[in-house]
């Protein structure tokens, strides 16, 4: 009971922050769709740009698959869903850090653990708070997709294929969360694991999209989640990098639970390494 108590208190008290999100990734989703229409009709003009750019800028709009961007399902993985995992995995970044941390740098969560509850409730019910957090940014950005395929008098896909690219999305962004809350049970303060997770999804898109044109970058990238993620899932998703991302997010997870189990709350003002 106390379970729900406190997920559903977390819950209402970060939606407007939720909404801060959620409510711009649909924005962008009715903006930016409608206009492959501008797209299909001048396809032949458009086509001999692309073919003419350097391979290090071609990296960051497909590398060698860029000019997809020309078809449907290519225009919507390349100028929508290749920059979600990062707006997405600041976001993560930001809940994550402070899922715990941040009320133990207010001074509120040990006024909290006075109550009868154990910390492994207190744990899950914010974590599934966290969780939920996510499927609704996700369910407006899937919102404002379908909006704009409605908008758009070029494109034709149904809900259900819309939402598959989204299940990776959710599997990128739940990873970075639960890293960052691992994170700030073990660093010295809240901004320090959000920043250093923040670090890793920028370093994580950068050095994904240069390994389409450097070779020499691919054996970096495979330790990049982003690598994992498949913006053009709408004809088909490879359920396999999502259950991988999903088994390391329950590992983070679980690794949280017993640090944050183990160690002494932090006082406002008092911070140090926790390993």
């Amino acid at each position: 009971m106390f379970v729900f108590i406190v997920f559903k208190h977390s819950y209402l008290r970060s939606l407007k922050h939720i909404l801060g999100w959620a409510i711009p990734l649909l924005i962008l989703g009715v903006i930016t769709l409608p206009f492959y229409d501008l797209v299909a009709e001048n396809e032949k003009q458009i086509r001999p740009i692309i073919r003419g750019l350097s391979p290090i800028i071609k990296s960051f709009i497909g590398g060698e698959l860029a000019e997809e961007m020309l078809t449907p399902q290519g225009y919507i993985s390349q100028r929508y869903f290749s920059f979600i995992p990062v707006m997405l995995g600041l976001f993560g970044a930001i809940a994550g850090s402070g899922m715990l941390v941040g009320d133990e740098e207010k001074g509120y969560l040990d006024l909290l653990m006075s109550y009868p509850t154990s910390r492994t409730t207190l744990f899950i019910g914010r974590l599934t708070s966290m969780i939920l957090s996510i499927f609704t940014i996700i369910l407006f950005g899937w919102l404002g997709l379908l909006i704009g395929v409605l908008k758009s008098d070029s494109l034709d896909f149904s809900g259900g294929q819309l939402i598959l690219p989204y299940y990776s999305v959710f599997a990128v962004t739940l990873f970075f969360a639960t890293f960052a809350l691992f994170l700030s049970l073990i660093m010295p303060s809240r901004s320090s694991a959000a920043m250093t997770t923040g670090i890793l999804v920028l370093a994580g898109f950068i050095v994904t999209s240069l390994s389409a044109a450097i070779p020499d970058l691919k054996s970096f990238a495979m330790f990049s989640p982003i690598t994992y993620f498949q913006a053009n899932a709408m004809n088909g998703l490879n359920i396999l990098p999502v259950v991988g991302l999903l088994m390391c997010s329950t590992m983070l997870s679980i690794l949280a639970c017993l640090k944050f189990k183990a160690r002494d709350l932090r006082i406002i003002g008092e911070s140090g390494w926790s390993i």
